[in-house]
């Protein structure tokens, strides 16, 4: 397993979203998709920044995720839905994670799943050499792969 390279397991997805696409649009993308989050590129391809679910949340609701550390806080509904409706014309650039932490082709299964428990992240973008994105890594991309590989004592 150690073996088993980032390019075996990968998903060839380019789903990306630019900076100055809205909120709404990404959250729609999302919904068709079933992703959990979408890289944000340049004209290039690059990868400039990640927005995943979360941060869209976090967008409409920042100070409840403070409180969450420190007291049992329920969000008013009508607040987050006023929120959303504020920001869904705002450029995701606003809202997306930067720097992003992304890996290449030739990178290990056991180095991307480590990162992925360490970090707590549900996907990570799969760039080249340049920073162009070339497609995305999964947990459960991670999951199918390990439970689908011989371990050495299988293959006695």
């Amino acid at each position: 397993m150690q073996n088993l390279k980032v390019k075996d397991f990968m998903t060839y997805d380019l789903t990306f979203v630019f900076e100055n696409d809205t909120v709404e649009e990404v959250i729609e993308i999302l919904n068709k998709t079933g992703l959990s989050g979408v890289c944000v590129v340049d004209t290039d391809l690059k990868v400039v920044g990640f927005v995943s679910e979360d941060d869209i949340i976090k967008a409409c609701l920042p100070s409840y995720f403070n409180l969450l550390q420190t007291a049992a806080f329920l969000p008013d509904t009508n607040l987050f839905i006023k929120n959303l409706k504020k920001i869904a014309k705002e450029p995701i650039g606003k809202y997306a994670t930067k720097p992003v932490f992304t890996v290449k082709p030739g990178d290990t299964l056991l180095y991307v799943a480590d990162m992925i428990m360490r970090k707590g992240y549900k996907m990570i973008p799969v760039v080249d050499v340049n920073n162009v994105l070339l497609g995305y890594v999964t947990r459960v991309a991670i999951l199918q792969r390990a439970i689908n590989t011989e371990t050495p004592e299988e293959v006695r």
